[in-house]
């Protein structure tokens, strides 16, 4: 084993004897907080169905109001990923005439797999919840519905996005620098970059209306952030779809330093075995390893891949380490492009009938009037109007 994974496991066994330890002590002072099921969203494909969820304590986080005060936003995210887990819960659950019983684990994960549900069931499916025992706390019986995304037959495609600072503006990859944005416990206090939900709502729409085509989020981002990310895409008209999201690592540095780990790479691998008769289309950004990741699975999938759009969030140049990985992907034949905006990605968009005539002046409008409010949340533009 290498040193960082004897690091790593040592980290990991501290970590579980602290949250023991402090379970203990809450307890013992009467500071528990009721049980609370956190279900995901799921997918069917070839291989049954998946969700994900997870329980808690439930410590207000989630349904915290709005509120813009900076200090209050750094505690709720503070708790956001100070969670205390609930391991060994049991969760019953009901998908369609498939039924069984999860279990949580160390981390308060649970898992629910069943043969794949009926294609007449798209684009959504029900899973029905509850919990029924949660060691260590009062006996309760908690409802609730998790969704599996479930593929419709006249699929065309399959869209792949990540979430931080491809669709959302976070700062991700300047945490120091853009504090507030990250620490920002509430979906109003997220911003889109403009052009996402046009773009996206064309590429999900098709002959069975506008989920025809679905749509996942691959980030490297934890699951801490699920509910405020699930929210925050239905506030923005963004269409819903299934995230596969990390858990947080053993020493909770990986989602601060960006350490991939091969998530992104296995779960689109996943879903590309989950849906072997559908090519992809991937979204990604420049400010971390999507050009090479988009890159390698274009290399190792060929035909797969029917296009690839990385949003510049800097001043990449086409000489640079991206522009090269650009490059390297439009040699394989994948239409690329690397932009500012998503205009030119409604333009290859159109130009391959993937979606509908409008969708390009859709998206430069969506851009032309955020350039036109003054607005300095994702820079200036190039060649549009600022007034």
């Amino acid at each position: 084993m290498t040193k960082s994974g004897v690091s790593r496991r040592i980290a990991t066994t501290i970590g579980r004897s602290w949250r023991a330890s402090r379970f203990a002590v809450k307890r013992r002072l009467g500071f528990v907080d009721p049980p609370m099921l956190m279900p995901y969203v799921g997918f069917t494909g070839r291989g049954g169905l998946w969700l994900r969820g997870r329980v808690l304590e439930d410590e207000g986080v989630v349904s915290a109001p709005h509120t813009t005060s900076a200090l209050h936003n750094l505690w709720l995210t503070f708790k956001r990923y100070e969670t205390d887990e609930i391991a060994g819960a049991r969760v019953r659950w009901q998908a369609g005439e498939a039924s069984g019983v999860a279990f949580s684990d160390h981390a308060g994960y649970f898992e629910v797999a069943a043969d794949a549900a009926p294609q007449d069931h798209a684009p959504w499916m029900a899973v029905d919840l509850s919990l029924e025992h949660a060691p260590g706390y009062a006996p309760v019986t908690l409802a609730g519905e998790g969704l599996v995304r479930v593929v419709s037959p006249r699929a065309r495609f399959v869209i792949v996005s990540d979430i931080d600072d491809t669709i959302v503006h976070t700062g991700a990859s300047e945490i120091i620098k853009h504090w507030r944005i990250v620490t920002a416990n509430s979906p109003e206090s997220r911003v889109a970059f403009p052009g996402v939900a046009e773009f996206y709502r064309a590429l999900a729409d098709g002959e069975d209306g506008p989920e025809t085509n679905p749509i996942f989020y691959v980030s490297s981002s934890p699951w801490n952030l699920f509910d405020l990310y699930d929210r925050f895409m239905a506030l923005r008209g963004i269409p819903r779809g299934p995230m596969l999201l990390r858990n947080l690592s053993g020493d909770g540095l990986d989602w601060i330093l960006r350490r991939h780990n091969g998530h992104k790479v296995r779960m689109i691998e996943q879903l590309l075995s989950a849906y072997p008769d559908l090519p992809f289309i991937l979204i990604g950004d420049s400010g971390q390893d999507d050009t090479s990741i988009y890159h390698d699975i274009a290399r190792r999938f060929p035909g797969r891949i029917l296009s690839v759009h990385i949003h510049d969030i800097g001043k990449a140049d086409p000489a640079s380490r991206v522009g090269n990985g650009i490059g390297a992907i439009r040699d394989l034949g994948v239409p690329a492009t690397l932009s500012r905006t998503l205009v030119d990605a409604a333009e290859v968009g159109e130009e391959m009938r993937l979606v509908a005539s409008g969708t390009v002046e859709a998206v430069r409008l969506a851009v032309a009037a955020e350039a036109r409010s003054g607005s300095r949340a994702f820079g200036i533009y190039p060649g549009l109007p600022m007034g």
